[in-house]
């Protein structure tokens, strides 16, 4: 899969984001970037910017910024929110732009406020015409994220610390004690003195409770409602986790169509326009399989030997009545238990579920999973599960289909093709996609309805 074009920075993005930095500054919006400065406008070594703004000034910058959106002839933005953190994102799938700005309130991990923004914008130097941290707040900055937030350092980033500590022991060791006191400040500098990282990783679980310890102390009232306000936005979107955070897609075709490709093409897609990696998509077949396939459990049962030549679609005959309810029935239940399980854990990294085949597949070919029940009843039961936002319908012709593939019949596939039709009659969120253009092509015109329906327009 090839991964070369998903992040560019262009003319276009360093015109963004030069516009951004001259209205903060025109409209007297205090603020600095955190990390990956060197180059920017012109150049972004990352994926993105941060961009440490005051708190309560969020709602006034992200005005500045959907605006500057719009003069750049940005069609669609998407916000999905962490804590203090707002991940902005502006799109043009005619353009094939995209940008990902985040505008952070502060610095705070889990309520926590280890660093207010008052103490990092009085150690900030002008760097252009934006501002940054200076050079050892900075080092400290990057040891506290990456270990009590990752826990881990990598080797790029132990040597910016280092360099740092090298050009300013003395201010690199006041930080320290500020955050962690004498004792664990003096301790993790002596670390850091005899490139002795790897002891600072271990201490991670030390340096954290340590450093929250000191925020509570010092900040109690206000460290208690960051605290609320973390575990109701976390439990807002994992437990309740409403519909604005599930992002599902299915995509449905006779077998030959080209899905796979299709679904490759579109998880690219996706990546460039989020501004993330293909990571952003989870990919599932068929159902959630948080139940195991009827076939493994008559197996491990020692009932059956389960049947794995799954190259012949219809190898099987189909179960009688009873049987044929107890098996829908079955699989419905995966899906009843498994989709609330999947979205929950999707929408906690804010990621994007999509399904190759879903539960429609009873409607179109019962025959498949050997199921033999009335129309009415199998549509039934398709209705009572978590329905995705988008279904994809890839649409050919059966001999173009049967020249890719040989697994069922022209007549098969035929009649498959005119059943898969008919579920547009769902409603909007079906799409037929015309599956004999050239696959980028036809994941090009899948992502303008992703965009249409999971972001905003401008």
């Amino acid at each position: 899969m090839n991964t070369d074009k998903l992040y560019i920075w262009s003319s276009e993005h360093a015109q963004i984001l030069s516009q951004l930095f001259i209205e903060f500054n025109r409209k007297g919006i205090s603020y600095f970037v955190l990390r990956n400065h060197e180059g920017l406008p012109e150049v972004n070594y990352s994926k993105d910017v941060d961009i440490i703004i005051q708190p309560r000034k969020y709602a006034k910058a992200r005005q500045i910024l959907l605006e500057i959106f719009r003069r750049n002839e940005l069609s669609h933005y998407y916000i999905m929110n962490f804590e203090r953190a707002h991940c902005i994102f502006g799109m043009n799938p005619d353009s094939n732009i995209s940008i990902h700005i985040d505008l952070i309130e502060g610095y705070a991990n889990k309520g926590y406020e280890i660093l207010s923004f008052d103490f990092l914008y009085n150690n900030t130097v002008q760097y252009k015409n934006f501002r940054i941290l200076n050079v050892p707040l900075d080092a400290v900055m990057l040891l506290l994220y990456k270990v009590i937030g990752c826990k881990e350092l990598k080797d790029k980033y132990r040597q910016t610390i280092h360099t740092a500590y090298k050009n300013d022991p003395e201010k690199i060791q006041d930080l320290l004690i500020q955050v962690l006191g004498q004792h664990c400040g003096n301790q993790i500098f002596e670390y850091i003195k005899n490139s002795e990282y790897d002891k600072i990783i271990n201490s991670s679980k030390q340096i954290n409770n340590i450093a929250k310890k000191r925020t509570f102390l010092k900040k109690t009232l206000k460290t208690i409602a960051g605290i609320i306000y973390f575990l109701a936005e976390k439990s807002w979107r994992m437990i309740i986790c409403p519909s604005r955070f599930q992002k599902t897609i299915a995509v449905e075709a006779p077998d030959g169509t080209g899905k796979t490709t299709f679904i490759d093409n579109l998880i690219l897609e996706i990546a460039h326009f989020f501004v993330s990696d293909i990571s952003k998509s989870r990919i599932y077949h068929f159902r959630p399989e948080i139940l195991p396939n009827l076939g493994a459990v008559g197996e491990k049962a020692r009932v059956i030997k389960q049947d794995k030549n799954f190259t012949v679609p219809h190898r099987a005959k189909p179960v009688g009545a009873l049987s044929s309810f107890v098996r829908m029935t079955y699989y419905w239940l995966d899906y009843v238990i498994g989709m609330p399980l999947i979205l929950r854990k999707n929408a906690q990294f804010d990621r994007i579920t999509i399904f190759d085949r879903y539960i429609y597949d009873f409607l179109v070919d019962p025959y498949r999973s050997r199921i033999k029940l009335p129309y009415w009843l199998r549509c039934t039961f398709s209705k009572l599960v978590k329905q995705p936002k988008v279904v994809f319908v890839l649409d050919a012709d059966a001999e173009t289909i049967y020249a890719r593939k040989q697994e069922l019949t022209k007549e098969e596939i035929n009649r498959q093709l005119i059943d898969f039709k008919k579920l547009s009659k769902m409603g909007k969120r079906v799409h037929l996609l015309d599956a004999t253009q050239p696959p980028e092509q036809i994941a090009n015109d899948a992502i303008k309805i992703v965009l249409d329906t999971f972001t905003k327009q401008l």
